[in-house]
């Protein structure tokens, strides 16, 4: 009996518990908040927490017999904070009952944001019974709008009671989907200007790729860049079109939004088909494929038309059609380019496929099948200009040397392997009459200086026969693409001074160079080391004068934005009148140097400005920074003298030169810094020497004073406050460099760093710095 009683009470005890799950399982599925409510602590509230909803299918029931008794018991809970029908056949009401307690008189507005929503009816029946408060929706003209925004705004009464009932109904032969909530004025503000800043964020990413294109297109001519800046403009508008800021433009007119979305929409479509055809020149690798592409294209120009002037005649569903028609056919193409290896059909591919998986989920979230108002609202817009950033990377790649790699593997015909020959033969035949005039003069003569001068002739003139040779090969591994590969990094400096003594070794004029660098310090080349020193010395020869004249080179690292990847700019000027940028003669000259910068992917242009032509090339490299023990900033093996007198200036200088290592000394009169400077040979350490144009001595007559007793390495740069005074005349007085004195703080330091490297490769030649003065008789 005991154990039948225990059995019962664990029945009724498990029973009860059933009961709870079941309860709390309902309670879960069907409750929500019976009352929409703002006050002080709650400035937005979702309608879908508080209503509830009923489909009115026959559109025929109206607004007393949905608020009578019998219709009231048939709305379903909402339950949901962002609100998707899909297509639905007949209006739906919404209702819920509001309180606002707000201390304050703050406004409170009810914000319906429902893109591409046709019809939207507000009622207010305790009141304004069954009277309509608002008639809004794009089927409706812009005006209507009590508070003009992009979403549909209606500001709650003041004269309110406690708690009311809000009615709501939507109609559209659109999918429906709607976010609804009751905000006070400074919340909606905060809203607003979020999305504006977004869609402003937006706008900016359109209008940079924009006016790239547009600068592509008026330098190249090529249609694709024009086609490609028709399709950011539609994006720009189909974004617009979705948040509804293009209806204010056109307050009157009913269908506004509708119409420049489906126009937006269409022109989007047509705009990347053609853009495919020129992407790939279809027409030519594609034949097939180009037909099928024109017949596509054709056809969503004619849709842009249809659903242009009457969207609503036409079902949504064809225009969803037409966009997935469209896009299994891009991909096909895309594939099929792919499969026959097209050049950079890669990001066509990749672009392809972000565009299908990016549209298909924002399709999905339009038809309600993945609830979210981000993707809905976004998701179509930052997929269409991800998909426009990948091609426009492509079209980046195909339009930069940097990648052009296959540009090297170009065939030579017989024309210019037979003007390659006479050419050889007439740089040969110099050398080989030097070494002719040697040999007989060598059966003749004996030991003597003149002999001495003769053999040094003859072995400079076997080192250039030596360097034409070299040419010739390292032409033929360009042809061939045979090149061997670098082991080991080397420092760019060492790399330019071995291409400047190579270039001492070989030159029999007594060439005037003037070599100059910046931001090389601590760089190491990683690769191509051996071919940008062949260049540096092929640049020297084939540009030197062969008169008094000084060839200026200039070498310049800058950074690029790109891991691993410097540019390096090689300045020369002035040139020789007979160098030209052309490349239909085949020699060993400017043709050449035109296959090395095209082998190292540079860029080359000469350019002609007051009668003194100069040539600039920007090359890639691959290169490395190696910290160093010590700074150049530390070394001290010059001496950093001034000559002046004592002013702010020079005042400044020495502020600024106040941290160096190096050992300084001032000096106010041309005696004293003469006296200091006697004797050269016998000073330890190299000099650079500040002369300041402030003390009333002549500049060219304290140069000509100071150069007689000059070391090799010595420098002298004029710091003056004359604005007519240039660089080129300060070089004609016998100045290393000039600098104003209001540079002084920004550039000084940098300028005795380039003297002393100049000082440095000086003293590692045997030349002299100083030109032999020409003596008339």
């Amino acid at each position: 009996m005991i154990a039948f009683i225990q059995y019962s009470q664990a029945s009724v005890l498990l029973y009860r518990l059933i009961l709870l799950f079941l309860l709390s399982i309902s309670n879960c599925a069907w409750s929500s908040n019976t009352i929409a409510i703002i006050n002080d602590t709650n400035s937005v509230f979702n309608i879908g927490k508080s209503g509830s909803y009923f489909v009115d299918k026959n559109q025929n029931l109206s607004f007393d017999t949905i608020a009578s008794d019998e219709y009231a018991k048939q709305f379903r809970p909402l339950n949901r904070d962002y609100l998707q029908f899909g297509m639905v056949q007949g209006n739906i009401w919404i209702r819920t009952d509001i309180a606002i307690r707000t201390t304050n008189s703050t406004p409170v507005l009810l914000e319906i944001d429902s893109p591409r929503l046709q019809y939207l009816d507000i009622y207010l029946p305790n009141l304004y019974e069954n009277q309509i408060q608002a008639e809004l929706g794009g089927a409706r003209p812009y005006n209507n709008k009590q508070i003009k925004t992009p979403n549909y705004v209606y500001s709650i009464p003041a004269n309110s009671p406690p708690v009311f009932t809000l009615y709501i109904k939507l109609s559209s032969h659109l999918p429906i989907n709607a976010q609804i909530e009751l905000k006070t004025l400074s919340q909606l503000s905060q809203d607003t200007q979020k999305d504006l800043t977004y869609t402003g964020i937006i706008l900016g990413v359109l209008l940079t790729l924009f006016v790239c294109n547009a600068f592509f297109f008026t330098k190249t001519s090529h249609p694709m860049y024009l086609i490609y800046c028709i399709l950011l403009i539609a994006i720009a508008v189909l974004h617009l079109a979705l948040h509804d800021q293009v209806s204010q433009f056109f307050p009157n007119q009913t269908n506004v939004q509708e119409r420049i979305y489906n126009l937006a929409a269409l022109s989007c479509l047509c705009a990347i088909v053609f853009f495919s055809r020129l992407y790939f020149d279809t027409k030519e690798h594609l034949p097939i494929m180009n037909k099928w592409l024109i017949s596509i294209g054709s056809i969503n120009a004619l849709f842009v038309i249809l659903f242009t002037l009457s969207p609503e005649r036409i079902n949504i569903l064809l225009l969803s059609m037409l966009a997935i028609s469209t896009f299994i056919i891009l991909i096909v193409h895309a594939v099929i380019a792919f499969m026959k290896k097209i050049p950079f059909s890669g990001y066509y591919l990749v672009a392809r496929l972000t565009l299908i998986c990016g549209h298909f989920t924002w399709v999905m979230s339009v038809y309600g099948i993945i609830p979210n108002i981000i993707l809905f609202k976004w998701g179509l817009t930052l997929t269409i200009i991800v998909e426009s950033m990948i091609h426009f990377t492509g079209m980046i790649i195909q339009t930069a040397p940097l990648l052009q790699r296959h540009s090297r593997k170009s065939k030579y015909s017989q024309t210019e392997t037979a003007s390659l020959l006479p050419d050889i033969s007439s740089r040969l035949r110099r050398q080989i009459n030097i070494l002719g005039g040697v040999l007989s003069h060598l059966d003749q003569a004996a030991t003597s200086n003149d002999t001495k001068l003769l053999l040094t002739s003859s072995l400079t003139a076997n080192n250039n026969i030596k360097n034409l040779v070299e040419r010739i090969e390292l032409l033929s591994d360009i042809k061939e693409n045979t090149l061997p590969d670098q082991l080991h990094p080397i420092a760019l400096n060492q790399l330019i001074d071995n291409a400047y003594n190579n270039f001492q070794r070989l030159d029999q004029d007594n060439t005037l160079i003037e070599l100059n660098t910046y931001k090389t310090n601590q760089v190491e080349i990683l690769q191509n080391a051996s071919i940008l020193q062949h260049l540096i010395e092929t640049l020297i020869q084939e540009f030197k004068h062969f008169t008094d004249q000084t060839l200026t080179l200039n070498i310049t690292r800058h950074e690029m934005n790109r891991e691993g990847i410097t540019l390096l700019e090689l300045s020369s000027y002035p040139l020789p009148t007979q160098i030209r940028a052309t490349t239909a003669s085949f020699d060993l000259g400017m043709h050449y140097i035109m296959l090395l910068i095209q082998y190292l992917e540079g860029e080359v242009h000469i350019s002609e400005n007051e009668r003194t032509r100069s040539i600039n090339i920007q090359l890639p490299i691959h290169t490395h920074i190696r910290p160093l023990n010590n700074d150049i900033n530390q070394q001290s093996h010059f001496d950093i003298i001034l000559f002046g007198q004592e002013d702010s200036d020079l005042q400044k200088a020495l502020t600024i030169l106040q941290n160096h290592a190096n050992k300084i000394e001032h000096f106010t009169t041309l005696e004293s810094l003469l006296d200091y400077l006697e004797l050269p040979a016998k000073r330890e350490s190299g000099s650079i020497i500040l002369v300041f144009d402030n003390g009333g001595h002549i500049p060219h007559i304290t140069q000509q004073r100071l150069m007689p007793l000059m070391r090799r390495e010595d420098q002298c740069l004029l710091i003056s406050n004359n604005v007519k005074m240039s660089l080129d005349y300060a070089k004609k007085l016998g100045f290393d460099e000039l600098l104003a004195c209001s540079e002084l703080e920004a550039h000084l330091k940098q300028r005795i760093s380039r003297l002393i490297q100049k000082g440095d490769r000086l003293k590692s030649t045997s030349l002299s710095r100083i030109n032999p003065l020409r003596k008339t008789p």
